[in-house]
């Protein structure tokens, strides 16, 4: 294991630490008293909002097959890029991405919507917040997937791209309709994470060249697959020779 490797665990087991804790403390969450915002969608979707704060064993139900998923699909990604990426352009993005929600939260807070479906805390998730706090300018948890499926699109992946782009709008919805967020928030948060990744990517092409992102997982984990078939395919070989040679010998 290279130093590297060391390292890119370091940075997410830490990081996956800091979000346990952050779920069971809200360290990380803001909390002022403040009045203001309307969102029309949430409005238009009351009615299931309304559904779900009476309908509670539907509620937790719905909101851990959503957490499991979005948990599974966002850790699966990192192990992946951990193991076979040949470049740091998805953790350059996931830290400038964080780095600037932080920011905004001391720009821009907004009151929590009103009688949330979304906030029950029964359930443990490590990247979906149900903590009952202010809310910031854009969805973190919006713009992971979107930077997570530009990831696999740009590996060459499309069946995870579109898994994780489905998801993006089955969270959205259900973010909305439970009021866990404002549509601006959903919104912003993918076009957010979204040109972050062609940023990112684009600085990491100027500063070590279009070579440095030629190479992507999936080719690695073919020239993985494509080493380790030669190797057998030279052992055979060499095992065939020395049969050969005993046979003469003999």
């Amino acid at each position: 294991m290279t130093i590297e490797k060391i390292i890119r665990a370091i940075i997410l087991i830490g990081g996956t630490i800091f979000m346990i804790i952050s779920c069971f403390t809200g360290v990380s969450y803001s909390r002022y008293d403040v009045d203001c915002l309307n969102d029309l969608t949430q409005i238009y979707t009351s009615d299931i909002n309304d559904f779900f704060l009476k309908s509670e064993t539907f509620n937790i139900v719905l909101k851990f097959i959503f957490s499991l998923i979005i948990d599974l699909l966002i850790i699966y990604t990192l192990l992946v890029w951990s193991l076979f990426s040949t470049n740091v352009r998805l953790l350059s993005t996931g830290i400038s991405y964080m780095i600037l929600n932080i920011l905004m939260r001391f720009a821009h807070i907004q009151k929590q919507p009103e009688n949330s479906a979304f906030t029950m805390n029964h359930i443990f998730s490590i990247f979906v917040n149900y903590q009952i706090s202010t809310y910031s300018f854009y969805s973190v948890v919006a713009g992971l997937l979107v930077i997570c499926a530009s990831e696999w699109r740009r590996n060459n992946n499309q069946k995870m791209f579109w898994i994780i782009l489905v998801t993006f709008f089955l969270e959205s919805f259900i973010m909305i309709s439970m009021k866990g967020n404002y549509f601006h928030e959903i919104f912003s948060g993918g076009i957010i994470g979204h040109y972050l990744f062609m940023m990112n990517e684009k600085i990491l092409t100027l500063i070590f060249g279009e070579e440095y992102l030629s190479l992507n997982i999936e080719s690695n984990k073919g020239k993985i697959n494509q080493s380790i078939t030669s190797e057998k395919t030279m052992e055979n070989s060499e095992n065939t020779e020395n049969k050969e040679n005993e046979e003469i010998s003999e």
